[in-house]
């Protein structure tokens, strides 16, 4: 019987153009209703709880939630309460009723607060599975029925054309190959990080890069226009006696775009 492992990342729930529940309860009993932009990730979302419910493992490669935008004062975020933003983006994962939940460790800057990992406290509160006593993983080594997959959040980027976005997950799964008798042999690589989709592929190696679950922020913005607009989505592997196969669910949203003035 085969087995179904379903990938999210980024989900950067607290941000303005992050995935939210069509409507929240905050700590303080406010009600937050998610504006034009977040419902419209948040159908996209529950078409996908509807097309892969119940899947027998759901890894969230990293930050579940956006943090408190130090750099930025919070401008762009509907709450900087991390208990807020982890209440949200749990009852999002709760909707998917997995078997068993395991989280990567994403970046400082979104999950980190005072030396404490934030990351850590939400797996706990999501009952994610416990690897080497945490609740979240730098990198996970998981063995699905005869497959290995290598997650990790984190991977360098290109912003320099599309032509170049095949390097970084290339060379990550020749130096994983190379170097594999220091860690373990793995079947599929999948790193996330960059909000874009990408897969390459061997005879007997995959790498792929996750979509996200957040729009063109203003970071992304100012770094380049056109070439920081992310895809949004989740991938499903379906695994069994040592083989398989993969799906991808990919949006593009009309509340994406920018506004469009006639003068």
């Amino acid at each position: 019987m085969q087995k179904t492992v379903l990938v999210l990342s980024d989900l950067h729930v607290g941000h303005r153009l992050g995935v939210c529940p069509p409507q929240f309860i905050d700590s303080d009993g406010g009600t937050y209703k998610a504006n034009r932009v977040q419902k419209a990730l948040f159908e996209a979302w529950y078409e996908v709880v509807k097309a892969w419910p119940k899947p027998d493992i759901l890894v969230i490669n990293g930050e579940p939630i956006d943090g408190q935008q130090p750099k930025d004062q919070g401008i762009e975020a509907w709450t900087t309460d991390y208990g807020d933003q982890m209440k949200a983006s749990i009852q999002l994962v709760k909707m998917f009723g997995a078997k068993k939940i395991y989280l990567t460790r994403g970046s400082n800057y979104h999950v980190n607060l005072g030396g404490k990992s934030i990351e850590e406290l939400y797996g706990e509160r999501v009952r994610a599975e416990e690897v080497d006593g945490r609740f979240v993983s730098p990198e996970l080594f998981l063995e699905v029925d005869g497959v290995t997959f290598n997650f990790a959040h984190h991977i360098a980027g290109s912003l320099s054309g599309w032509m170049y976005r095949s390097t970084p997950p290339a060379k990550e799964m020749m130096l994983a190959q190379l170097n594999q008798s220091h860690k373990w042999p793995f079947d599929i690589l999948i790193r996330s990080h960059n909000h874009y989709y990408w897969a390459i592929e061997s005879a007997s190696k995959l790498a792929m890069l996750t979509p996200a679950w957040q729009l063109q922020t203003w970071y992304g913005l100012r770094r380049t226009s056109a070439g920081s607009i992310p895809d949004i989505g989740a991938v499903r592997f379906k695994v069994g006696e040592g083989r398989y196969a993969y799906e991808k669910m990919l949006f593009k949203l009309n509340e994406a775009k920018p506004p469009k003035v006639k003068a």
